[in-house]
C-alpha cells in the first residue's frame, strides 16, 4: 500500500489497516498488517488493539487479525443506502457461469467509477473491489452514451491529457454505436497487443504493490483498447470487454457491469446478447 499524504495522518493508518485486512481474507499476524502499512509495529499493535476492542476487528487462535463482526452496521448502511449490491451480486454469478467470463460491477459517479463487486477476478487484480478510476475514456463510455450532446461535449472537452479534434469524433462515433447496440464493447489494439502482454510479465517478476500494479494496467488498458461495437457481429471472437449499462430512475447508467470475455470460444451473439438482457432485467 502506498504512503498515505492525507491531513489526518492517524485517520489514514486506520483506513490502511482496515483495507489491509479486507484484502486478506485468510488473515494477517500484526507484524504483517505493518510492513503492508507501512507503520511502525508498535503503531500498527495501538490501532489493532482499538479495532479490535470495537470489533472492527477480531484476532484468531493462530494470532492473525480478520476483519470483525462490528463492521456488519457499516454494511448494512452500505445496503440501504445501495440496494443494488445483493442483487448485482446475483447478476455478476449468473453471467459468469453463463458467459464463463471474469465480471466486475462499478457505481457510476460524477467524476470517478468505483468497482463495488466482483465474480472471477483475483482480489489483487485490476478489478479489485473498492477500486476508483476516472471517468474518461474508455472507461466512462457507457455511463456518458445517454447524456444529450452538451453535456457529452463538455466532458469531452475536459479530458486530461486534452483531446484532439480527430479522438473527440472517434469518442462521439463510439458513443452514438454504444446506444444503438444497448452496450459496448472493446478489444485490444493488434498494433498493441503484445505490448499489454509483455507489461503484465513485467509487473508479475516486478512484484509490484497491488496499488501500483492496478493502475499500471489499468493505464495500458486506457490506451491499448479499441472499440468494435459497431462491428460485432464479425469481431465477436476477438472481443475482450463487454460493458453493459444498467440504468437508474432517471434513465441514465447509475451502474455499469464490466464483463471480460477474453475472446471466449463458442459465444455466439444470440447468446451473448439474451445472457445481458436477463442481468438488466434482475437489476431492474
Amino acid at each position: 500500500m502506498g504512503e498515505s499524504t492525507a491531513k489526518s495522518p492517524p485517520t489514514a493508518r486506520v483506513v490502511d489497516v482496515l483495507e489491509a485486512l479486507a484484502d486478506s481474507p485468510g488473515g494477517r499476524t500484526s507484524a504483517e498488517v505493518a510492513k503492508a502499512c507501512r507503520i511502525s509495529t508498535s503503531t500498527c499493535a495501538l490501532v489493532l488493539a482499538e479495532l479490535e476492542r470495537r470489533a472492527w476487528v477480531a484476532r484468531r487462535d493462530d494470532r492473525r487479525y480478520v476483519l470483525g463482526s462490528g463492521l456488519f452496521g457499516l454494511v448494512h448502511g452500505l445496503r440501504a443506502q445501495f440496494p443494488l449490491l445483493d442483487r448485482g451480486r446475483d447478476a455478476l454469478r449468473f453471467l459468469h457461469d453463463a458467459l464463463g467470463a471474469g465480471c466486475s460491477m462499478s457505481r457510476i459517479g460524477d467524476r470517478h467509477l468505483t468497482t463495488v463487486d466482483a465474480v472471477g477476478h483475483g482480489t489483487d487484480g485490476e478489478h479489485a473491489v473498492g477500486q476508483r478510476f476516472p471517468i474518461d475514456p474508455p472507461f466512462g463510455l457507457v455511463a456518458m452514451a445517454w447524456r444529450d450532446d452538451v453535456f457529452v461535449e463538455s466532458w469531452l472537452r475536459h479530458v486530461t491529457p486534452r483531446l484532439t479534434r480527430a479522438e473527440v469524433a472517434q469518442h462521439q462515433r463510439v458513443l452514438a454505436d454504444i446506444r444503438a447496440r444497448g452496450y459496448g464493447a472493446w478489444r485490444f489494439d493488434d498494433t498493441h497487443q503484445s505490448l499489454h502482454h509483455r507489461l503484465a510479465d513485467v509487473l508479475a517478476s516486478l512484484e509490484p504493490t497491488a496499488q501500483v500494479a492496478r493502475r499500471l494496467t489499468t493505464l495500458m488498458t486506457m490506451v491499448t483498447l479499441q472499440s468494435i461495437t459497431d462491428v460485432l457481429e464479425t469481431e465477436l471472437a476477438s472481443t475482450e470487454f463487454v460493458v453493459l449499462p444498467i440504468f437508474g430512475m432517471d434513465g441514465q447508467p447509475e451502474y455499469q457491469i464490466e464483463i471480460h470475455l477474453g475472446g471466449a470460444a463458442g459465444l455466439t451473439l444470440s447468446a451473448l446478447d439474451t445472457a445481458l438482457r436477463r442481468a438488466q432485467t434482475m437489476l431492474a
